[in-house]
């Protein structure tokens, strides 16, 4: 893992890549807050973004790097957003719209894949390989009697070592919000048995199984999107 300073020369194609995703951000924005307001956020989160590209971690593996340029980008939204009156929970119900979409596109015969002994292996060896970089994670394959198909146990996460790197507690409590919209569309259960803390977190699923939303957000899922995902 490196803690700081790899993307300093990707700079200019994270920028790039961040002013297309404000595009998508801007249509959510213009119209939950209005077009001045959006207009202002497209202003301002590229130079939020801009300073924390320096310090954004490189986790050489695959998916789990995904994952902190994700959290990097919405880091950036929340501080724009924040500065112009708005909350954390305002900027992360923007990124539920886009996540909505997006993870809408997946196949539901996903989930058949992610839990098949084919995708078991390819998860304990990418599990194996982020735990080489510090990022402590466990495959378990479910047995006769459990209730789970797949467990992932994670210490040490590196997705909260980063947030919390930036300052940003308020939002590691929701940082778990994009897994329990992706888990629906691939037709997969999805549960946490304990409360994520100190960046340690157990996530269990199941295929067609029925998932379980924290309590933690409530606060940012819509009761539609709620029903949604538990049904």
């Amino acid at each position: 893992m490196i803690e700081t300073g790899y993307y300093i020369a990707k700079e200019r194609r994270l920028l790039k890549t961040f002013n297309n995703l404000l595009k998508r951000y801007s249509k959510v924005i213009s119209t939950r807050y209005g077009t001045e307001f959006s207009n202002k956020i497209e202003e301002d989160a590229p130079v939020f973004y801009k300073k924390l590209i320096p310090n954004i971690p490189f986790y050489d593996a695959g998916s789990y790097q995904k994952i902190i340029i994700i959290n990097s980008q919405i880091i950036a939204l929340i501080r724009a957003m924040e500065k112009h009156g708005k909350t954390v929970e305002d900027a992360v119900r923007v990124q539920v719209e886009l996540f909505k979409k997006d993870y809408g596109k997946i196949p539901s015969f996903a989930g058949r894949i992610f839990t098949s002994k084919i995708g078991g292996f390819f998860l304990n060896k990418l599990a194996k390989k982020v735990t080489d970089e510090g990022w402590y994670t466990d495959y378990i394959k479910g047995k006769a009697g459990d209730d789970f198909d797949v467990s992932i146990v994670t210490k040490n996460c590196g997705l909260v070592k980063y947030i919390e790197s930036e300052g940003m507690m308020q939002y590691s409590k929701y940082c778990n919000f994009s897994d329990f919209i992706m888990f629906r569309e691939m037709g997969i259960g999805l549960t946490q048995p304990m409360e994520p803390k100190n960046g340690n977190c157990v996530f269990c699923m199941k295929n067609r199984g029925r998932t379980k939303i924290p309590s933690s957000l409530d606060v940012i899922y819509s009761k539609e999107l709620k029903e949604y995902i538990s049904d």
